[in-house]
């Protein structure tokens, strides 16, 4: 059978033209994630959570079509825009390409702000992240000297296939793209650890994005519509992804844009 894909992240479109086959990594709920070179992910599946740079986008129905004959372990060659399975093909050639918003300079951050001031960040006050550890790392991220100790505290850190510590970093890159404040030298660092077994693969590849500036719609939403709506959509994101992410830009923003103005 001959499926076609509505989107397709930039991000996906280079990895096809990188890599001359996949492997499927992994199988959950809303879709498929499929594994090249480098470890480096292309997720498969539905919008329901937004688009993403690694992304292909496929309507629900055809995600349960692929999920039906598919198995980790096997291989998707790739021929142009085309992924074979055994059992399918899937077509990116009529998909529109999903572009990941850059605009950073064009956030309102108070406005941001004051939109997630209403959601509650005390569950984190008893857990491995409370809001003075992370106001610690977010100041000393603005120095020169070393943070390798803090990220690697974060990195990894929580359970899931985006753990916790992971989810928190990319909220807290996005709030430094809206907002800039962290020294060049520890983006670098980052990836430079991204790379160390200390994490899942799958959250090995959202970092990786992150330390970029290259985000999902759900979280470039935010300094388009800085508005209650958008943040309730990002909460829906995962089991506690959305939450943990929201927290980061909080956080990020709430250290790094006051003391800006002070």
């Amino acid at each position: 059978m001959r499926i076609y894909a509505d989107w397709v992240g930039i991000t996906a479109v280079d990895r096809m033209t990188e890599d001359k086959y996949f492997i499927v990594h992994s199988i959950f709920d809303k879709g498929i994630n499929i594994s090249g070179a480098d470890e480096k992910l292309i997720f498969i599946g539905t919008d329901i959570n937004g688009l993403f740079p690694f992304g292909i986008s496929v309507d629900p129905v055809n995600v349960q079509k692929m999920k039906a004959v598919i198995n980790i372990g096997d291989r998707l060659m790739v021929e142009d825009s085309i992924l074979r399975h055994p059992r399918f093909i899937l077509d990116c050639s009529r998909a529109e390409i999903f572009t990941p918003d850059s605009d950073f300079y064009n956030a309102d951050i108070k406005k941001l702000l004051d939109s997630i001031d209403d959601i509650s960040f005390e569950t984190y006050e008893s857990s491995f992240f409370n809001m003075e550890l992370i106001s610690d790392v977010i100041k000393r991220l603005k120095l020169v000297q070393s943070v390798e100790s803090d990220l690697r505290y974060i990195i990894g850190r929580g359970s899931g296939l985006t753990p916790t510590g992971d989810d928190i970093l990319v909220g807290i890159l996005y709030g430094h793209f809206i907002n800039p404040f962290i020294n060049e030298s520890h983006i670098k660092a980052m990836k430079v650890l991204i790379e160390e077994p200390l994490t899942t693969t799958v959250s090995k590849n959202f970092l990786h994005c992150a330390a970029d500036g290259i985000f999902s719609s759900r979280i470039t939403d935010l300094h388009h519509h800085p508005s209650p709506e958008s943040i309730e959509k990002l909460l829906t994101l995962g089991s506690s992804s959305g939450k943990d992410i929201l927290y980061g830009i909080y956080m990020s923003l709430k250290v790094s844009h006051h003391s800006s103005e002070e």
